[in-house]
């Protein structure tokens, strides 16, 4: 009975102590803003930590949040930063205090900083939001021997290493570090970003985080943990890190996966660039010497000196075909909403339609040329393309080169449906960049691309140009056959038109299928969020301006009070006469301006402010104005916010 009593006993003990641990949880989980730094500040200070914050907006009298920064120092003055989200820190606190601990016990040859930047998860985007990433990246003065992993820790997906941020990449050195590292430790995870040009040439955004340290000129390399615990694997990186050949940012390379018996393979910049002047010397070779030899060689010669004309004549149709394209394409926008891919496809079938209109316009003046002089052509354009778009970046020159080499086999096609073949097999090496970019760039960059200048549809016809050849030279193929054949020259037009509708119709109906299926711009859409933003008053916010004036200036004073938490202000000065009217402010302020030329001044205010802010700011006395002071609250609904609105009137 007695030993009963003490199991009761012990029971009830463990289940009050649980409950209490679950409410210090769930209480932790819930904090926000300003407060979470605080209890994140605290934990570490007690347990023999020395945080150091960093103020997102140095006001001097307003409570934000702010980053938290923990220095190590190590034997020499190269510096590692590892950096953790705030709101990441609690849910993952026993393997990231092993961590720190391994950093502040262990004696590196490396300076070890620790940041948890505040404000990088928000449940609202907007153009003025302050993030701490931002923050911190942009405050470093002496980038030249630093470095960046910036970490996040998500269960939710898997562990990954991502290189690509906005119109930039991570260096080679960093990453062939950091993926050897996840190798040796045995670390199962997925290499994202490999196809790096189209975050370099800015067709997709990449990671935001990732971006901030690339616009300061600091390298960096983004990871997330499926499983905290493998946190561990940064232990031996730290503890061997040092910037040798940190000063050589080759972001030009390729990589490639192995398996798990090898590591991971990287095609440097160097290893590229030699494999372009070879393919460029033996290109070379090829078309001014060995197309010419032989008895056939004569022949081509003489159709080569006859025919030459129509290389810059066959390129320059190609762009005008571009443009009208761009044209028919303004055209049907204006009855139909199209997305672009529907718009690309347009532009596409018309400047394949209008290239077959004057092939068969050829073919009645009997000025067609031979499958020799078609497939000529595209070997030039071919290399052509090779260097061009090399030139913009190297790993390009990857695709580029396959399609060079599918499109010199297809010289010995002999028949129609070998042909066919080649031109299916010269889309595959483009085909993971395009269902990339179809699947990640934003709307309105695609768009862009449409709709482009001169220049832009100069580089997309080279760029669709052997694609556009290798159907003129299937269309010979049908003229040969149904000469042999003894068809009358009415009757070989009437066949190349209609199986230039065919062809046609089956690439707009894949397109159309790829705008449907592939094309999910409501998937981006989901990821980032969408917040719905519902207008409720319920008279939890007040504002009120007032002013001091003294000999022709005035500090103004804006006062919010909330009675609730809010996620975030805005406040927008409207209306201002003078362009120069704000002369200061302990807020930063963006200025934009309308096409009236009035301009509007937005306060850049940290999420998750305090319920009670003043705002102030010099300006003309006599200047009139009107201030939106705008709240925007968690609403009961999700994905949504409610806002209240307040009016001031500046006179």
């Amino acid at each position: 009975m007695h030993f009963r009593k003490i199991i009761v006993l012990a029971f009830l003990l463990f289940s009050a102590h649980f409950s209490i641990f679950s409410q210090k949880n769930l209480h932790i989980k819930e904090l926000f803003g300003n407060e979470l730094s605080a209890a994140l500040e605290s934990d570490l200070s007690e347990k023999g930590f020395s945080p150091i914050r960093q103020a997102l907006s140095p006001t001097g009298q307003d409570n934000f949040a702010y980053n938290i920064l923990l220095n190590f120092e190590g034997q020499e003055a190269d510096e590692v930063i590892f950096c953790f989200m705030q709101e990441d820190f609690f849910s993952n606190e026993k393997a990231i205090f092993d961590f720190l601990y391994f950093l502040k016990n262990q004696n590196h040859k490396c300076t070890a900083t620790v940041l948890f930047s505040a404000l990088d998860k928000s449940e609202y985007e907007s153009e003025n939001s302050i993030r701490g990433s931002q923050v911190f990246a942009s405050s470093m003065d002496d980038t030249d021997s630093c470095s960046a992993i910036i970490i996040n820790l998500n269960p939710d997906e898997d562990t990954a290493i991502y290189t690509g941020g906005k119109k930039n990449t991570s260096p080679l050195w960093l990453t062939r570090k950091v993926t050897e590292n996840f190798f040796d430790s045995k670390i199962n995870f997925s290499f994202e970003n490999r196809l790096s040009a189209i975050y370099r040439l800015g067709i997709v955004q990449g990671q935001k985080r990732l971006s901030y340290f690339f616009e300061n000129k600091i390298p960096a390399l983004e990871l997330n943990f499926k499983n905290s615990e493998d946190l561990f694997c940064l232990k031996k990186f730290a503890d061997s890190y040092d910037s040798k050949g940190s000063e050589e940012w080759d972001k030009h390379y390729l990589y490639v996966n192995r398996g798990s018996l090898f590591k991971p393979l990287f095609i440097d910049e160097r290893t590229i660039i030699i494999s372009c002047l070879s393919v460029g010397i033996l290109t070379i070779l090829l078309l001014c010497i060995f197309s010419f030899l032989g008895e056939f060689g004569e022949r081509h010669k003489y159709e080569f000196i006859r025919s030459s004309y129509m290389i810059p004549f066959t390129i320059g149709l190609s762009f005008l075909s571009l443009i009208l394209g761009q044209h028919a394409v303004g055209f049907f926008s204006s009855f139909f909403q199209l997305n672009p891919i529907i718009q690309y496809g347009i532009k596409i079938v018309f400047s394949m339609s209008f290239l077959s209109l004057l092939f068969t316009v050829q073919g009645l003046l009997k000025l067609s040329l031979t499958a020799f002089m078609y497939g000529y052509i595209l070997l030039v354009v071919a290399i052509f393309n090779i260097f061009l778009f090399s030139s913009r970046d190297l790993t390009l020159f990857v695709i580029f080169a396959a399609e060079y080499i599918l499109i010199y086999l297809s010289r010995g096609a002999k028949s129609l449906p070998s042909l066919s073949v080649f031109f299916i097999l010269m889309m595959l090496p483009f085909a993971p960049y395009g269902f990339i970019i179809i699947r990640s760039a934003e709307e309105a960059e695609l768009t862009k691309t449409v709709f482009t200048t001169a220049g832009g549809n100069l580089i997309l016809s080279l760029a669709i140009f052997p694609f556009q050849v290798t159907w003129l030279r299937m269309l010979v193929f049908l003229n040969v056959r149904a000469g042999l054949k003894g068809y009358t020259l009415r009757r070989m037009i009437l066949n190349a038109i209609f199986s230039t509708i065919a062809i046609l119709a089956f690439i707009f109906a894949v397109i159309f299928a790829i705008s449907h299926f592939i094309y999910k711009p409501e998937i981006r859409a989901a990821q980032r969020i969408e917040t719905k933003i519902e207008r409720d008053e319920r008279f939890t916010l007040s504002a009120k301006l007032t002013k001091d004036e003294f000999q022709g200036m005035a500090t103004h004073h804006i006062r919010i009070l909330s009675d609730e938490d809010a996620l975030r202000y805005s406040i927008v000065l409207k209306g201002s006469e003078n362009a120069h009217s704000i002369y200061d402010s302990i807020y930063n302020y963006t200025i934009t301006t309308d096409s009236k030329g009035n301009d509007s001044y937005s306060f850049v205010i940290p999420d998750y402010p305090p319920r009670k802010i003043t705002i102030d700011y010099a300006a003309p006395a006599k200047t009139k104005a009107e201030i939106e002071v705008t709240a925007f609250y968690k609403s009961d609904k999700p994905n949504t916010l409610r806002i209240e609105k307040r009016d001031l009137k500046v006179e």
